[in-house]
């Protein structure tokens, strides 16, 4: 087999390949042969139909058949001796098929970029710090207490934070737009619906009607975009919320259980644990819903207890962002070409998550210049990143491993179900082998880098709000993808038509390895 390979861009190479007449004249000898065993024709007997007559009728798609399952099987065999670092299904032309010649074809194709890594010690990484305060705590109580709200009726005008439940439409140019909405519940000033029938529903009774405008969005041969349209409202029903007190059955449903009080009668006793009647000091108001404190007593355990859950979350979310910042870092560290059909890949999932949000045919969700920003700072990391990976050495480690998949199934009922069935799937191990070896990649980046602790709020860092992202500088002239190209190709799911999961992994030595994850990283467990 005789290989060239030609540089046709920067990241783009033209591969020809020659198989010998004979290797391609021997395999299609033995398909006609094959064929001949196996066919039925009128006047023969099935097995002894001649080679001629099998030549005659079936041989030139028999010739094509071979060709394509020759090229395919060549292509392999050319990209691992050459060592090419081929990404996507290469474009195949087939040049030569002529009986008694070599096969020959083309392919074209892209290739990864050649990825100089910075000194990581030079890197600044920013990371958030936060502490709980007791102001947090109380909102988050409040938070629970808000999740188990009751509704109860009332016969009077509606108000904010009320629970409504209206008949609702809209006209334009005295057209009803789409299907009327019959007994639709929704929070007043909750943000639930659009701000006009919000505030249409402010102070209206149970059955009376409101008139209101409200600008829609509309698409049709006539019109498109926001248009001017008529809302009218029809109140059904009003209810309060009312929200449960902080008391042991309160307590209870979160798990805090106050021991001294569960094992006494004596309403003494239970005063004393920090529940007792709240009007002993003269003050009827609700103190923020925060009834007294004792020492040791049910509400200061539940508090304890919410902020023991709180701290855990905010450990989490600090990690989360931590790791956002190492990896915001190395995009704007490093400026080299990408991959037209990487970018391409991860575009296409972008369109399809928009398309199923907004519940749209995936060719009406058009995305905008920050996506497209982020997509390519997305792919820059993720090349960087692989590259680290291997340069360091760096092995997802095996009791890492194991302990996350711990942590992954303590929750469930049937943990060893869930286990073996991780263990059993090769997509759902290398989930858990690429969360260890991010984890392990940012500890590697940390103990180099300069970090930077960033005060911050506990809703901030929980909120992923904590530290404001910074522009990445991605150069024009580097980037195979101009400003304002919108890659028009819509390829399938996570692009399998134009790049398969198993043939673009990518990797240095040429040979694919199987699934996407590995594809990025290019490491192996321990």
């Amino acid at each position: 087999m005789q290989v060239s390979v030609e540089t046709t861009g920067s990241l783009t190479r033209k591969m020809t390949v020659a198989v010998p007449s004979t290797e391609f004249e021997d395999r299609v000898a033995n398909r006609v042969r094959s064929t001949a065993r196996k066919v039925s024709l009128p006047g023969f007997r099935r097995g002894r139909v001649p080679l001629g007559e099998v030549e005659r009728r079936f041989g030139a798609s028999l010739r094509n058949e071979v060709a394509s399952e020759l090229v395919q099987s060549s292509l392999e065999d050319a990209v691992r001796r050459e060592n090419i670092p081929l990404i996507g299904t290469p474009s195949v032309e087939l040049v030569n098929v002529d009986p008694g010649a070599d096969l020959e074809f083309t392919a074209t194709f892209e290739v990864l970029p050649e990825v100089d890594l910075v000194d990581l010690s030079t890197l600044r990484v920013r990371k958030p710090v936060a502490e709980i305060s007791e102001a947090d705590i109380d909102e988050m109580v409040e938070s629970l207490r808000k999740q188990r709200t009751e509704w109860n009726p009332v016969e009077r005008p509606v108000a904010v934070d009320d629970r409504v439940v209206v008949d609702y439409s809209v006209k334009v140019d005295g057209e009803v737009q789409g299907e009327p909405h019959l007994d639709f519940a929704f929070v007043v000033g909750s943000a639930q619906v659009v701000a006009e029938l919000d505030g249409a529903v402010v102070g209206m009774s149970i059955g009376e009607t409101r008139a209101f405008p409200v600008t829609v969005q509309r698409d049709s041969d006539k019109t498109s975009g926001e248009v001017e349209g008529i809302g009218e409202v029809a109140l059904k029903s009003v209810e309060a919320p009312s929200l449960p007190e902080l008391d042991g059955a309160f307590f209870e449903a979160f798990g805090v259980v106050d021991e001294a009080a569960a094992s006494s009668d004596d309403p003494a006793d239970f005063a004393a644990s920090g529940q007792g009647d709240e009007e002993s000091d003269g003050d009827t108001s609700e103190r923020d819903h925060i009834p007294p404190v004792g020492v040791g007593g049910p509400l200061e355990k539940f508090r304890a207890n919410v902020r023991e859950r709180m701290q855990a979350e905010l450990e989490v979310a600090a990690r989360n962002e931590t790791r956002r910042q190492v990896m915001a870092s190395l995009a704007r560290a490093h400026a080299f070409e990408l991959p037209r059909v990487l970018v391409e890949e991860e575009l296409e999932q972008e369109r399809q998550r928009m398309a199923q949000v907004m519940g749209v045919p995936i060719e009406h969700s058009h995305l905008g210049d920050v996506v497209h920003q982020r997509v390519r700072e997305r792919v820059r990391t993720r090349l960087v990143v692989r590259e680290i990976v291997q340069r360091e050495g760096l092995q997802a480690d095996d009791e890492r491993i194991r302990a996350r998949i711990e942590e992954i199934v303590a929750p469930y009922e049937q943990p060893d179900e869930v286990r073996n069935w991780i263990y059993g799937d090769e997509e759902q191990l290398q989930r858990v082998e690429l969360g260890v070896l991010e984890d392990q990649l940012v500890e590697h980046i940390l103990s180099l880098a300069t970090v930077e602790s960033v005060p911050a709020s506990y809703r901030d860092v929980v909120t992923g709000n904590s530290i404001p992202d910074l522009p990445v500088e991605e150069p024009r002239s580097t980037d195979a993808d101009p400003e304002g190209s919108r890659f028009e190709r819509s390829d399938g799911d996570e692009g399998r038509e134009a790049s398969d999961p198993d043939t673009t992994a990518g990797e240095r030595e040429g040979k694919p390895r199987k699934g996407r994850l590995r594809r990025w990283f290019g490491g192996s467990r321990s």
